[in-house]
């Protein structure tokens, strides 16, 4: 496997090996995860923003959406049927 250098100032290399000394990792291991995690999380953003982009694109194009009146009656109504049981409800069983 290649390896990366990467420059870190004192104070974060020592909070780095706290970190991974408390979760009993080694600091290497403890970055290449927190990278790992970091990576994930920014493809997801950038998926995320893709399809948001071709939404509009699509909407800009003339097709059909969803009004906004309507969208939020279907999350009340959604909301509403995982609503808990109320303690009233609950004593009723």
């Amino acid at each position: 496997m290649p390896t990366s250098t990467l420059r870190l100032d004192d104070s974060l290399r020592a909070r780095i090996a706290r970190v991974a000394d408390a979760s009993d990792q080694t600091p290497h291991a403890f970055m290449v995860q927190a990278l790992t995690e970091k990576v994930v999380e920014a493809e997801w953003r950038l998926a995320m923003q893709q399809e948001a982009h071709g939404r509009d694109q699509a909407l800009m194009a003339g097709e059909p959406g969803v009004e906004w009146h309507e969208m939020k009656s279907w999350l009340q109504q959604r909301l509403q049927a995982q609503a808990p049981a109320t303690k009233a409800s609950r004593r009723a069983r």
